[in-house]
């Protein structure tokens, strides 16, 4: 079958081109459009990012719904079928678990509080980025996308709650710290709790953290001006990683901002590359299409980049319902009445819906059926799904001016848990952390809770005011890699499923290598795939002797290895393929369950809600410290230290020859972790050969700065999670400033901004994001014209 699936790929591919090819937008020219105020010009340049120039803000942002549309409409149209749960009804039934997982957590019924929220000016922007999303589909220039023709749908017109029930899936999707429960309790339930305590997240000590004074704030003296302001962004306390350098630090005297957000990779890509422009509003960037204006990037006085700050903003509760029909519950003492929404869901194909019912407490929804723990009546609590304006905090950093401005933003984002970095033009650099913080104990955010006393209720959150931040620290810039953030000695639990700090480890070091650094500093630092574990790891192996002479020859070219894990060498392979072994022996040699083995590997509880958890890439540090406890209930199930790195160094030799032949040469690791750009539609042979992108083969791993972690328990390459955009804001001169992100700004296979970025985003190129006028005429490419109609 797979061999039949290749050929009709090959046969179809061309085919399809040639269809997509008659399907491309207009991208020159003139196009008279209806619902403009004034005219408004599109420049695409040779990397194809849009830049949009119009007369009023209106026009602006109905324009970038507009382009998003002409390059990204089948995108949208997946984004806001998910958010809203109506998958099944382009899809079928194969959607339907995931229409299920939807309506239950109930972004859309969330939006609509959300909405409410909002004053008139931002639902104005949301209407108009609707507006130009169905001047498109209604324009006389519009060519349906070929997935649509596919799946013989047609897109209906946009509504505001698309956009703003998107808005909500995203913040869910980068909003951690349940699932971590369910599996703690389980393996505690297992093993007994002094067993569990061995696998507990605790910080490697070696690696740094983001904000090691603790909260930090130091005025320069060109900008005096904040010492006169009052609020909660200056706080009167004492104390103190994306990137950020103090123009002290750097040969331009000015500020760096560096991001490289790591997100799973998907054909297309996650974001698209825009530059907006109007008297109201200049900022350059990305957005995800199905929302306006720029996600991370700069506007004409400050600039932003994010990465996750995994600070814990979600619990579990343990309901106590009545009876079985979960009409009415237990709390503090009294019988209270369970929400119940009948949630209809249509089915392509099927006569009649499907009807989900969704049960809601004090604490939130009722979760337990959609993600297999029906046993025990879970309801999940969550910053992400609490009514908030984070809509509101992202349309406020397009328009900062100053560091109060950012802050006043950041306010306003409860969720999800970031930490963003901040530049301006000022020479100012600093940070926050968003998402509010329920104050708990340790204890408390780490297994679900009794939800029938009342007693773990949430009941007030970390002050604004007292969330970490920091401005012009004393060192000269902020790291932040997803790794512990606050120092011992800080009043408040935020959470410990931060990851392990090998990356910030890594980046500090080449940071710090030199006095005044620049542009080519930070592109290898963003390129880099030395692993800082890996090194750990085989030292454990320097007394180990086995018994085939092969093997042992393989094992000493890994002792010799240098620790960079690219694509080329066959040491990665020997590195991580045994180290997966060791692991996985470890842990069933206690835990005789491969669910809960692979839960602890980092595998989530849905391919799309949930395709990894807040374990991932901790059983390195936990492998390492236990490698280092003789005593160890873990290391004595499995036969002890020297047993375990013995047969699981054997039988990586094992795997690999069995998967990749006796050859050597032909364990690459690029060739074992090879990446793959998947498209929605690729689950359907032989779509997967026309639409996916790859295998390509890539270095890297979870622990390494150019990050590339496995989005699977069951191989080592496919789909991976890696940098989806690569940015360096340069703020001596913004048109110096580059980016690159993986494939290209457009989904159309016969667009010349496919895949255009891919060769570049992989060897470390990058291009100009043109600021000024004058550098985008210099590199424009098409150019259209929206006439008002």
């Amino acid at each position: 079958m797979s061999i039949l699936n290749s050929i009709g790929g090959a046969v179809l591919k061309p085919i399809f081109k040639e269809w997509s090819r008659a399907l491309l937008p207009k991208i020159n020219g003139k196009l008279s459009i209806k619902g403009l105020q004034e005219d408004v010009e599109i420049i695409r340049d040779e990397l194809g990012v849009a830049h949009i120039y119009a007369q009023n803000l209106q026009d602006l942002i109905f324009a970038q719904g507009f382009v998003h549309a002409q390059d990204r409409l089948f995108q949208m149209e997946l984004n806001r079928k998910v958010a809203r749960g109506n998958l099944s009804e382009i899809i079928g039934i194969k959607a339907l678990d995931s229409d299920r997982v939807s309506r239950t957590l109930g972004f859309e019924r969330i939006a609509k509080q959300d909405w409410e929220l909002f004053n008139e000016d931002e639902q104005q922007i949301i209407h108009n980025y609707c507006k130009g999303i169905n001047a498109y589909i209604n324009s006389v220039e519009f060519k349906l996308p070929i997935e649509f023709k596919l799946l013989k749908h047609q897109p209906e017109l946009w509504t505001p709650m698309d956009v703003v029930a998107f808005s909500r899936l995203l913040t869910a999707l980068l909003s951690w710290g349940w699932y971590d429960e369910i599996i703690r309790a389980k393996i505690t339930e297992i093993v007994g709790e002094e067993a569990a305590m061995e696998l507990d997240n605790t910080y490697p000590k070696e690696n740094p953290i983001t904000l090691p004074k603790g909260i930090e704030f130091n005025v320069l003296d060109i900008d005096k001006k904040f010492q006169a302001l009052k609020g909660p962004f200056i706080p009167q306390i004492s104390g103190s990683n994306a990137w950020t350098i103090s123009g002290n630090k750097t040969k331009t005297g000015q500020p760096f901002l560096c991001n490289d957000p790591h997100l799973t990779l998907k054909n297309p890509n996650i974001w698209y590359l825009n530059h907006l422009h109007c008297p109201e509003l200049h900022v350059s960037g990305v957005s995800a299409p199905t929302l306006p204006m720029v996600q991370i990037g700069h506007n004409e006085n400050i600039g932003w980049g994010i990465t996750l700050s995994f600070t814990d903003i979600e619990d579990l509760f343990v309901e106590k319902f009545t009876d079985e029909t979960c009409t009415t519950y237990m709390h503090e003492g009294k019988i209270k009445d369970t929400i119940i929404y009948n949630e209809k869901i249509f089915i392509k194909g099927e006569k009649l819906p499907h009807i989900e019912k969704v049960y809601e407490t004090i604490h939130g929804t009722m979760i337990s059926d959609v993600v297999g723990h029906s046993s025990t009546k879970l309801t999940l609590c969550s910053m992400a799904y609490k009514p908030g304006m984070a809509i509101r905090g992202w349309f406020m950093l397009n328009r900062a001016k100053h560091w109060n401005d950012f802050a006043e933003a950041v306010k306003n984002i409860s969720a999800p848990g970031l930490n963003i970095v901040y530049a301006d033009t000022s020479n100012n650099i600093g940070y926050y952390n968003s998402g509010k913080v329920p104050i708990r104990t340790k204890q408390e955010a780490s297994f679900p809770q009794p939800g029938w006393t009342g007693e773990f209720d949430w009941k007030n959150f970390v002050p604004f005011e007292e969330m970490p931040y920091v401005l012009n620290p004393e060192k000269g810039y902020v790291i932040t890699a997803n790794h512990k953030i606050e120092p011992e000695d800080y009043p408040y639990f935020l959470g410990d499923i931060y990851m392990n700090g090998y990356r910030a480890n890594r980046l500090e070091k080449m940071l710090s290598r030199k006095e005044k650094s620049e542009p080519k500093d930070y592109v290898e630092m963003q390129m880099d795939f030395y692993c800082t574990p890996a090194k750990q790891f085989t030292a454990h192996y320097n007394n180990i002797q086995l018994d085939n002479a092969t093997h042992q020859q393989l094992l000493q070219q890994l002792l010799a290895w240098n620790g960079v894990l690219d694509a080329e060498g066959i040491e990665g392979s020997l590195y991580k393929v045994s180290k997966y072994m060791v692991v996985r022996k470890l842990f069933e040699a206690t835990i005789h369950d491969k669910k809960l083995v692979d839960e602890l590997l980092g595998k989530g509880f849905d391919a799309i809600f949930g395709p990894v958890n807040a374990y991932l890439g901790h059983n390195t540090p936990i492998l390492l410290r236990i490698l280092e406890n003789e005593n160890s209930i873990w290391l004595k199930n499995a036969g002890g230290k020297n047993n375990l790195l013995k047969s699981g160094f054997e039988d990586a030799m094992n795997w690999l020859k069995l998967n990749y032949g006796n050859n050597i040469k032909d364990w690459k690791w690029g060739k074992i972790h090879a990446i793959v750009f998947s498209h929605p539609l690729s689950i359907q042979p032989p779509l997967d050969k026309i639409f996916n992108i790859g295998p390509l083969p890539i270095g890297g791993d979870t622990d390494t700065p150019f990050q590339t972690f496995i989005m699977s328990t069951e191989q080592f390459g496919g789909e991976l999670s890696a940098p989806s955009y690569r940015q360096i804001i340069d703020f001596s001169n913004f048109d110096k400033s580059t980016i690159i992100m993986p494939l290209g700004n457009s989904a159309n296979l016969a667009s010349p901004f496919y895949k255009n970025q891919l060769e570049s985003w992989i060897t470390g190129k990058s291009y100009p994001m043109c600021w000024t006028r004058e550098a985008v005429l210099q590199h424009k490419k098409y150019s259209l014209l929206l006439k008002n109609n």
